[in-house]
């Protein structure tokens, strides 16, 4: 049987007694192995020199997958001999020695010399290849801009010392990542190197591409060739196969017609080649090691080596002089032929309009990855090292001494210009996206959906354009005294004998579109039963009906449904027919979540649906103004002589329609009528992340704890300082949101809501606040109102308080019982055992007594029996694994219970 010659075979074994060279063959005279030794003399002398190989972050598990092949000669030939300089931060250093000694271990013939070291000098020292595998890892809770900034600094360094100490000949492949921009200014901080010896790895995501293709058409990866990938390494990359063929049983064809499903190649064939990285997390709580290793291979033996005749392969390398429109100073992934360790980007391929679209939005991230790191460089250098030529409009910034980073030329306002340029590509790629996806609906979905995301792409510009807090917190001052109103003087002024003329001018709008599935509940939050069986919505009804009977008035309740609440909300209003309220529904709009990285629509359609529905969000509750006007249902209101509309949370059962309040707007002269008041309280120590009333630019405005910057957020959370926040109880003038709403003025703060979806994509909600428009409104003001009207049910906590004896319900209005000596509500912390409400309900035989009670902390496996009694302060805490069963009858007063204590029936 024939065997394969082992490059260096017949040199690395001493006395030599076997040579392996076809058969195996004992040698048994003193000749014959004097020619063997001749013959691997002059083998030897045939071999080339060493190459040096330097691999960064050598100490990490990828580079630990990817040594041992280089070794080997799987990457520069069998006959290449390698130098390998490990480089790693110095506490790595021991682990370097163990990976250093496993090398030595493999005896490999190749592998002359192996350099661990934590030392730029050292590592950079005269290499032929750099591979840059280390990087700053993003940590959770890190935005992709803090990943940036950190490896900005990391490449810039490492750029600088390749300038100083590689050969002018290295080739460079960047595989940290964000490995496109990464590159970019690794290439930038080593001028006296040519651009076109940089590039980044995509070859990863092309294998990826390479074998869902194989796969599908069930055939060996080897017979797919000429997938693209296109643009950045992150999840807006674009792989493409309009121009990949597949042999099958001998046979070229397109990719398309061997797929046979189209849907598949420009949906989830798309999608999961972008978030397979995310999905070897997930599974291995690691990311890929092994495939980035094989992939780094093959992108180094492809530069080594060349790519075959016909085939081209994808990776990152400069933009300039591209046949493709994109922007020339980028690290952008195209495809590439490659002869003579030169590459070329591969030339006439058709574009349509579907990759058009995508190739550009990859693009605008890479731009915009461009833009914020060249900030960081620029930023990053102290003033005093930036000199300025006098006239010349350039600034000239240069690193602190000492540093190896060459000096960089930036012209005034091309930052600016950047920028713009940026936002607008941003733009035109959403109003792409929302076009296809309007493409999607039938005619009457497109006619509602196009009203939606007219509002958000109002939304998103804004988004575009403003950055970072949106307060200047030198301005911001005390509201001045009168524009917040203590509501004993509201009260102070009385009734008059007849406030059916008020109400009958009034409607109630109920912010019903959140879910229970914070409570462990499906559905409608406001389907929940809080009290006596009742639910939110049940209650609210009750105290608008006993308004309407005790007034002979006409006050209507208007829900604002979103898209997850309004089938089940329509379902249950059948109950209430013959009831005296009319009840009215609207639904606020319904955004498409956007890909935190590429800032781009994550739906595949416009239709809600199991494979889609975590692509849509609500967007807050400021959407109300809009979505109110929308519906026609503002001026239907109008239209019936209503003039304000008193706004609230379902979930706070304090919100009830205030008389007083009432009279207040309507007893004022016309020209000096108040247009929107908002309830405010007294802040204690569980409120400080609420928003809170100031006087901003001669306005009074709402302030959130997102809007602060990070400087002063402590400042903002003081209780002496901010003594009041917003409990969402709104009163606002219907013909001023009219007003407001023609001529487009309502301004609203953008809150950016991240999240991270079930598959693990990073997604962001651009989402408004009502209470944020006061700013907008005529003679708006708060009311300092006392804490009952604020008693929200936002956990089982809240939960045990509403069902306690601790409220008494009259007409669906709860109430602090007359029997408790103080007002204040007791503090209830209950554990994770009764988040949800079934389990909730489940451990409590029914709810004690707490008319006593201060405080209640309760964790772990704990159960109450009937007719308990809580007094004072009293804390449960069940061990791990034990369990505490409060007996029947038991009566606990300024008590800690811990340890297990069950009761068993006899």
């Amino acid at each position: 049987m024939a065997h394969e010659e082992v490059p260096g075979s017949k040199c690395n074994f001493g006395v030599l007694g076997i040579r392996i060279l076809g058969e195996v063959t004992l040698v048994s005279s003193d000749s014959e192995q004097e020619n063997i030794r001749h013959e691997a003399s002059s083998s030897a002398r045939k071999m080339s020199e060493p190459i040096r190989v330097l691999v960064t972050g050598a100490a990490g598990q990828i580079a630990y997958s990817l040594l041992f092949s280089i070794a080997k000669g799987d990457v520069f030939g069998k006959d290449q001999p390698i130098i390998l300089i490990l480089l790693d931060i110095p506490p790595m250093l021991p682990v370097l020695d163990g990976v250093v000694m496993e090398l030595q271990d493999c005896a490999l013939p190749l592998l002359r010399e192996v350099i661990p070291t934590d030392k730029v000098e050292v590592g950079f020292k005269d290499i032929d290849v750099a591979i840059l595998v280390g990087s700053m890892p993003r940590k959770e809770g890190m935005e992709r801009k803090d990943l940036l900034k950190a490896n900005v600094a990391i490449f810039k360094t490492q750029g600088a010392a390749l300038d100083k100490y590689a050969k002018k000949t290295v080739k460079v492949l960047v595989v940290g990542n964000p490995a496109n921009t990464n590159c970019l200014i690794t290439s930038k901080s080593a001028p006296s190197i040519p651009k076109e010896n940089f590039s980044c790895l995509t070859r990863l995501d092309h294998n990826r591409a390479c074998s869902q293709v194989a796969m599908r058409c069930s055939v060996s990866s080897d017979n797919v060739k000429n997938v693209i990938i296109w643009g950045n390494h992150s999840s807006t990359q674009y792989p493409d196969v309009h121009h990949t063929k597949v042999n099958i049983q001998g046979t070229e064809v397109d990719a398309y017609e061997a797929v046979k499903d189209s849907a598949w190649l420009k949906g989830d064939f798309i999608t999961t080649v972008q978030q397979r990285g995310a999905a070897v997390i997930r599974a291995r709580k690691l990311s890929s090691a092994m495939s980035a290793a094989k992939a780094i291979c093959d992108h180094v033996r492809d530069i080594w080596f060349g790519t075959n005749e016909g085939e081209f392969i994808s990776m990152g390398v400069y933009a300039a002089g591209n046949p493709y429109g994109i922007p020339e100073d980028l690290i952008y992934s195209f495809p590439t032929e490659i002869k003579n360790k030169t590459w070329k980007i591969v030339e006439g391929l058709s574009i349509n309009e579907f990759s058009r679209a995508k190739m550009d939005a990859t693009a605008a991230e890479l731009v915009e990855e461009r833009d914020t790191a060249l900030d960081f460089l620029s930023h990053g250098v102290r003033a005093s090292q930036a000199t300025q030529s006098p006239g010349s409009g350039r600034v000239r910034l240069c690193g602190s001494p000492g540093t190896l980073a060459p000096c960089v030329d930036l012209t005034r306002g091309a930052m600016t210009e950047f920028k713009e340029k940026l936002r607008q590509q941003h733009e035109e790629s959403m109003h792409r996206e929302l076009e296809a996806l309007i493409a999607t609906a039938d005619k009457a979905e497109a006619a509602i959906s196009r009203k939606d995301f007219d509002g958000f792409e109002k939304l998103f510009h804004r988004f575009l354009q403003v950055k970072g807090p949106s307060v200047e917190w030198t301005k911001i001052n005390r509201p001045p005294e009168d524009s917040i109103q203590p509501y004993e003087k509201i009260k102070a002024k009385g009734l008059p004998d007849n406030i059916t003329t008020s109400l009958n001018k009034l409607a109630v709008v109920k912010l019903n579109g959140g879910l229970g599935t914070s409570m462990g509940c499906k559905g409608p939050k406001s389907l929940i039963s809080v009290r006596n069986e009742n639910t939110f919505l049940d209650l609210t009804v009750q105290q608008i009906e006993h308004l309407n009977k005790t007034f002979n008035a006409d006050v209507p309740l208007v829900l604002m449904n979103s898209f997850n609440t309004d089938e089940d909300t329509n379902k249950i209003l059948q109950k209430y027919t013959h009831h005296r309220v009319n009840i009215h529904t609207f639904n606020q709009s319904r955004y498409p979540r956007i890909n935190k990285e590429s800032l781009l629509p994550i739906a595949k359609h416009i239709r809600v649906s199991d494979d889609n529905a975590e692509a849509w969000y609500p967007p807050g509750h400021g959407d109300i103004y809009a979505s109110f006007y929308n519906s026609g249902l503002l001026d239907k209101l109008i239209a019936e002589g209503k003039e304000y509309v008193f706004v609230s949370n379902i979930d706070n059962l304090g919100a009830t329609v205030d008389l007083f309040i009432l009279h207040h707007l309507m007893s004022q002269p016309a020209d000096k009528r108040c247009e929107f008041i908002m309830e405010v309280t007294d802040k204690t120590r569980a409120d400080v992340k609420g928003g809170t009333l100031i006087q901003y630019e001669d306005h009074l405005r709402l302030l959130e704890i997102a809007q602060v910057p990070k400087a002063h957020v402590d400042e903002f959370k003081s209780v002496t300082k901010f003594k009041i926040f917003n409990t969402n109880n709104l009163w606002i003038s219907l013909p001023a949101i009219k007003r407001l709403q023609e001529k487009n003025s309502m301004d609203l703060e953008i809150i950016v809501n991240p999240k991270t979806l079930d598959g693990g994509l990073n997604v962001i909600q651009l989402e408004t606040a009502v209470g944020a428009a006061i700013k907008s409104f005529k003679n708006a003001m708060g009311v300092n109102v006392p804490r009952s009207r604020f008693l929200p049910v936002k956990t089982s906590s809240d939960l045990l308080l509403v069902m306690s004896n601790l409220y008494s319900l009259d007409a669906g209005s709860l109430t602090m019982s007359k029997k408790r000596e103080f007002p204040t509500t007791p503090h209830v912390k209950l554990g994770s055992s009764f988040t949800k409400v079934q389990e909730f309900l489940a451990r409590f035989e029914n709810i004690p007594d707490m008319l006593e009670l201060d405080h209640l902390t309760v964790s772990g496996d704990v159960t109450f029996g009937k007719n308990v009694s809580l007094k004072g302060t009293v804390i449960i805490i069940a061990n791990h694994g034990d369990r505490i069963d409060i007996p029947a009858g038991a009566m606990l007063e300024n008590k800690i219970v811990s340890g297990n204590l069950r009761i068993l029936d006899h």
